[in-house]
């Protein structure tokens, strides 16, 4: 135990801001306000680590498309938008945009990849201890307080306490520290990511494993297409592609026989369009992204969008609204310039893996350019480049560490360079 306390120091010694970021991430959105909070903590961290480079296409750009958004908004729309919070978003995308650009000042080859492992582990655990509990009676989830949108009435510790001022039994998800599974699903997202790049062998595929195991005990959806997406991506060159479509069917099905047995006729409503949560993610955003961009070309503000909508009779006021999905909110946003900025978000991440992981991210829920949406985005890109730029392709993508024989008949594993154990 002490050799492990001892290991643990001289890591974070090494890479204090790296190791200390992982540390944070359980309490990502705890805090009193949106500017005094653990992510507001976590990218002032990023910034002071970080030589963010300004360039002018990807500054053009997002400033066109935020100033014929308001424009519009201005002159032939009713609602008045949120000036200031307009403008946090604004420089949230810039934010974004000149970090992806930019260099980091840490060593990622100071940081052990076994702490996002662990930290994927305790997660998994978590959410497990909470199911179990839940399955007893006992809400072990964290209080409403400690949650920067403490108000929030969707927060599982609120509904575990509505349930039990009420008198009657609650089924929440499991989401370990988060105020949704959702979120646990893009977390489990951002280790796992983390983990592909700088584990091998044995550790990376126990931590693949915890993530997907994380995200069914959740039963988020999103969590679980998005990390078997990001594998197949990571591992495509070696891995079965019946194997994974296998393994794939296996884990939808984990997940989804549970809820359609406890409600059959779900699928129906699927299948007729008339399921509630189904609508709000695939079916209403595209019906709200054929209205913007054939009505309303430049979008429709964030902070006026909800209003908007309620007034083409799109959404009905105090129930869900088709808005938990950034990269569609981007486009709502933005109308047909919300394109140019997804691409050149994208191709500023450096395309491939990368560019997928960050899609995928901002799929997570409707904010991604808050402060740790761009935490998340931007340390775990630089991290996966600093890899990629320093190990050969085909080493750093096999499923196993390969075994070979050393001088004297021995058996011995080989060590590649950014091996972290």
């Amino acid at each position: 135990m002490k050799r492990i306390v001892v290991r643990m120091i001289a890591d974070f010694r090494a890479n204090p801001f790296a190791h200390g970021l992982i540390l944070l991430v359980p309490a990502m959105q705890f805090g009193l306000s949106y500017f005094v909070s653990v992510a507001a903590l976590l990218f002032v961290a990023l910034a002071s680590n970080m030589r963010m480079r300004i360039t002018p296409l990807t500054t053009g750009i997002i400033v066109i498309a935020v100033s014929l958004s308001l424009l519009w908004n201005t002159m032939y729309l009713p609602e008045m938008p949120n000036m200031p919070r307009e403008a946090r978003l604004a420089v949230g995308m810039l934010l974004l945009a000149w970090g992806l650009n930019g260099q980091p000042r840490h060593d990622f080859a100071k940081f052990n990849g076994w702490w996002p492992l662990l930290l994927l582990l305790a997660l998994a655990c978590a959410a497990l201890l909470q199911a179990v509990a839940g399955r007893k009676g006992i809400a072990l989830y964290v209080p409403t307080k400690f949650f920067i949108n403490s108000n929030d009435v969707s927060l599982a510790a609120a509904w575990a306490e509505h349930a039990r001022e009420h008198g009657y039994d609650f089924a929440i998800r499991p989401s370990a520290s988060f105020s949704e599974p959702s979120y646990l699903g893009g977390i489990s997202l951002f280790l796992n990511f983390i983990c592909l790049h700088m584990l091998r062998g044995r550790p990376r595929l126990v931590a693949n494993v915890a993530a997907v195991v994380a995200c069914v005990i959740a039963q988020t959806m999103f969590g679980l297409l998005s990390n078997l997406v990001i594998m197949f991506a990571f591992y495509h060159r070696y891995i079965n592609k019946n194997v994974l479509l296998c393994l794939a069917a296996l884990g939808l099905a984990t997940l989804a026989l549970p809820i359609f047995a406890a409600e059959p006729s779900r699928i129906e409503r699927i299948l007729s369009g008339n399921d509630v949560s189904a609508g709000l993610r695939v079916f209403q955003p595209f019906e709200v992204l054929n209205h913007v961009l054939f009505q309303t070309p430049f979008g429709v503000p964030e902070t006026t969008s909800l209003e908007y909508f309620i007034r083409q009779g799109m959404v009905q006021r105090f129930e869900d609204a088709p808005f938990q999905n950034g990269a569609f909110n981007v486009l709502f946003a933005f109308g047909w310039l919300g394109f140019a900025v997804l691409w050149m978000l994208l191709r500023t991440a450096g395309g491939g893996i990368c560019a997928l992981f960050l899609l995928l991210l901002f799929c997570q829920n409707g904010a991604p350019f808050d402060f740790d949406k761009i935490v998340m985005a931007i340390f775990a890109i630089h991290l996966a480049r600093h890899v990629r730029a320093t190990t050969d392709l085909h080493t750093l993508t096999r499923l196993t560490v390969p075994r070979v024989r050393a001088a004297g008949g021995r058996r011995a594993v080989s060590h590649p360079s950014v091996q972290n154990s």
